[in-house]
């Protein structure tokens, strides 16, 4: 009798040591459907921005803009404009509208020699999904002495970038070129068949 009675106990604490790990594993597992299980439906996430250049010449100068054809993320761009077969020949940039006065322009040059931000114009305002940068003008300084410099034919480089608008948690903006999620290279004659300049 003995024999058995300790024998049923050891089967009770058996029987009650399993019925605590189920319990605890049943919390664990509900707790891991809880988090992770995603209901029905779906719905599309596109984390891509798209942009886009235009540019148009005139009495030797590159009108560059550039559009954030994405339909719904927001991005901060840049633009870095050279000469490429002279180094005497200089490109001159500044935002073809003056500001008002007491606003800061649109558009800055980092002077900096800072290998990630230096030697670029930066257009200070958020470009949202949709919009368009104001003008920046690009103008080609040709010297006296480059005479026989084609007018008709010269090769302008403009490299533009963009970075994803990146919001904290209380919704401020920022952006961090040193993560850029994608280039955008255009190396495009300022003149060239059908973009002749225009006066």
């Amino acid at each position: 009798m003995k024999i058995m009675r300790k024998y049923g106990k050891i089967m009770g604490m058996s029987a009650a040591a399993l019925a605590l790990t189920a319990v605890l594993s049943a919390e664990s597992s509900m707790a891991y459907f809880t988090t992770y299980v995603s209901a029905g439906g779906s719905q599309t996430v596109n984390l891509r921005t798209e942009t886009e250049i235009h540019e148009d010449v005139s009495k030797m100068t590159k009108h560059i803009g550039i559009t954030n054809t994405s339909p719904e993320n927001d991005c901060f761009v840049r633009v870095k404009v050279f000469y490429v077969d002279d180094d005497k020949i200089t490109i001159e940039c500044k935002p073809a509208k003056p500001v008002e006065e007491g606003l800061e322009e649109e558009w800055y040059e980092d002077k900096s020699n800072d290998p990630v931000l230096g030697g670029y114009w930066y257009y200070r305002p958020l470009l949202e999904a949709g919009k368009t940068t104001s003008i920046l003008d690009a103008k080609i300084n040709v010297p006296e002495s480059k005479e026989e410099f084609d007018k008709d034919k010269f090769n302008v480089v403009v490299i533009y970038e963009f970075t994803p608008a990146i919001y904290d948690e209380d919704g401020n903006v920022t952006y961090d070129w040193s993560k850029k999620l994608d280039l955008e290279y255009e190396n495009v004659p300022a003149v060239q068949g059908e973009g002749e300049e225009t006066e």
